[in-house]
């Protein structure tokens, strides 16, 4: 096998629309936004779980949220890549997934503990500039070892990120003010959940205080990616940057890092994939993807296969250069209370958990896409085919999950695909 190398970079709590690649104009994004430059930018990974446990049991098992499961995460993808040969490394800053660790088939783990009660004086202070020089100095070691095992060598690499504390350094949120605009608060713990939020000011102040917080993981990771550039000259290796889950900041009258309603906020996540060395423009990925995507491309990267016979992924590069492979049509997502939303290019569906009422098409949402990016508007009374069509879809989707049966489904109508009314 040749030997091949990938990192992939997870960012909890990182949304989407956070990054200029993704349309934000309000805070720069300079260094990611470069990265995106020559990379394959998919517009669209759609969460199928708004928890972190769901993201890890489909990256890491290739299979959907609605697949029945154990409690145990399902790691056929990490599986695979053991018996291939891989040396993998898992480096996270969350208690929650080395805790994991015993049932996760990783060579080496690191738990680096971090904490802040105040902000930092300045960016290379803050927790994630630790969490990733500390990073790369083990990094470099565990390259040193494999050489000698020639082999090929996957890093998982988890931040809390904006889940973990907002130490920006106060200037960069006051740097986000406009004349007349309230103070910056001076919050380090994002809050857990906040509902019933009428104050337009407090959305504000947690908006801003996100914001500063993504430009330090926007500056801290430039900087990683240069050292990563440096460490894997002349190698053949693929970095994957995504979000594992969104974080709502008062679109729907909630602020929080365990918010779970299935909206744009929590579903929408950041992906970009790119070819270590790359310098030539990559067409982005206009289709919708999935979180077991990502393991599949990753299967694929390494040549490697797994024994499980269901597989709901699709790999995201087509060939070694980077370009992008297939596209799917339809993205579905469950929420922790059976609440469940499907999302085509054209509408998304919001569906609460199941009734008698909901089965006629009663009590769900239906919001034009991508128009109404915060589903905002609601026209589920104007368009009453179009939610007959995507509940008789949705319950097609997972009526084949639950009977253990392939996804995703034959093609759709044209007028459940084309955003043109």
């Amino acid at each position: 096998m040749t030997k091949r190398h990938a990192i992939c970079i997870v960012v909890d709590g990182l949304r989407a629309s956070a990054l200029g690649t993704y349309g934000n104009t309000i805070s720069p994004t300079p260094h990611l936004d470069a990265f995106a430059s020559r990379s394959l930018v998919a517009d669209w990974l759609w969460a199928d779980s708004p928890s972190l446990a769901g993201f890890y049991r489909s990256v890491w098992n290739c299979t959907h949220a609605l697949r029945p499961v154990d409690d145990a995460l399902q790691t056929a993808v990490l599986d695979a890549l053991q018996q291939r040969g891989v040396r993998q490394w898992l480096v996270t800053d969350d208690p929650w997934l080395t805790s994991q660790s015993s049932e996760l088939p990783f060579d080496d783990d690191l738990l680096i503990e971090t904490q802040a009660t105040q902000a930092a004086d300045e960016i290379e202070n803050t927790i994630v500039s630790y969490l990733l020089s500390e990073t790369v100095e083990r990094l470099a070691e565990w390259q040193e070892d494999n050489t000698n095992h020639n082999a090929s060598s996957l890093l998982w690499l988890h931040t809390r990120g904006l889940t973990g504390p907002w130490d920006a350094p106060q200037s960069m949120r006051t740097d986000l003010l406009d004349e007349g605009d309230p103070a910056a608060a001076d919050f380090i713990a994002p809050p857990s959940v906040i509902s019933g939020i009428e104050d337009p000011d407090t959305i504000f102040s947690h908006k801003v205080a996100y914001s500063a917080q993504v430009a330090v993981v926007d500056a801290c990771l430039g900087a990683f990616y240069q050292a990563l550039e440096q460490l894997f000259a002349g190698t053949e290796t693929l970095v994957i940057l995504l979000g594992s889950r969104g974080l709502a900041l008062g679109e729907h009258g909630s602020i929080g890092t365990d918010c779970q309603a299935l909206f744009s906020e929590q579903l929408h996540l950041p992906l970009i994939v790119n070819v270590c060395g790359n310098s030539t423009p990559v067409a982005r990925h206009p289709g919708l993807v999935q979180p077991a995507d990502v393991g599949t491309t990753l299967l694929e990267w390494f040549g490697a296969e797994t024994d499980s016979p269901l597989g709901d992924g699709t790999a995201l590069l087509a060939n070694e250069g980077g370009e992008q492979g297939a596209s799917r049509k339809l993205a579905v997502s469950v929420g922790s209370t059976g609440e469940l939303a499907i999302r085509t290019p054209a509408w998304m569906l919001r569906v609460p958990p199941r009734s008698d009422s909901t089965e006629q098409g009663d009590a769900v949402e239906l919001y034009a896409k991508p128009d109404d990016r915060w589903e905002f508007n609601d026209v589920a009374d104007r368009c009453p085919e179009v939610v007959e069509q995507l509940c008789e879809e949705l319950n097609r989707y997972t009526d084949r999950s639950r009977a253990g049966e392939s996804l995703p489904l034959e093609p759709l109508e044209a007028d459940l695909l084309d955003p043109i009314r």
